[in-house]
């Protein structure tokens, strides 16, 4: 990747999430990046490309780009606290390695009818039913309550690590111990999906 590109991809990243998408400038990202507007636009011809092109990977590795790579590993476990337990650790682990892109497309997702499309287009691919293969993949434990569809197990699981990554950014204080809390995390999410 080019020198320029680089950096305006990281100054925005920054910016952006720091800011948010509106409250930055092509000129606050052009000095950050210690670049001129016009490399910015030489490489993305708008802001909202800049923008795409930070977060559509992110949006792509959330579901279809490891998605074989993640149903193996859920596929691997026999248990429910197995599954739960993968699937929390191996979606903070990647949260926590790309935080301020995360952060970005949760802000833009609020605002952005365009970014929600995009979301809602990555999950519902005609060519492979995510939250299909998670159901089946958790019913065939035999552990799992028969109310529980997959959109509540995607629900419960988000919802817990959500408020512990809010937790974490806002208020550290009340994150004291990660490995203690992730697992707590998951045993919660199990004793409200298990029969």
């Amino acid at each position: 990747m080019p020198k320029g590109k680089k950096a305006a991809l990281v100054a925005a990243m920054e910016l952006f999430s720091e800011k948010g998408f509106d409250g930055t400038s092509t000129v606050q990202i052009a000095e950050a990046a210690g670049i001129s507007q016009a490399t910015i636009f030489k490489y993305f011809h708008t802001k909202q490309d800049l923008l795409l092109a930070i977060v559509k990977p992110v949006m792509e590795n959330f579901f279809p780009h490891y998605r074989d790579e993640f149903f193996d590993g859920i596929h691997n476990c026999e248990t429910l606290t197995g599954m739960v337990d993968f699937m929390v650790h191996d979606r903070y682990a990647f949260i926590s390695e790309n935080k301020e892109a995360v952060k970005i497309v949760i802000m833009e997702m609020m605002t952005s009818a365009e970014m929600r499309g995009l979301f809602v287009k990555l999950v519902s691919a005609k060519d492979f039913d995510f939250l299909g293969e998670l159901l089946h993949e958790f019913r065939r434990t035999g552990e799992i309550r028969d109310d529980i569809d997959a959109a509540g197990i995607v629900r419960i699981i988000a919802g817990q690590m959500i408020v512990y990554l809010v937790q974490a950014n806002f208020t550290p204080v009340l994150v004291t111990h990660e490995d203690q809390d992730l697992q707590l995390i998951c045993e919660q999410i199990v004793r409200t999906i298990k029969k």
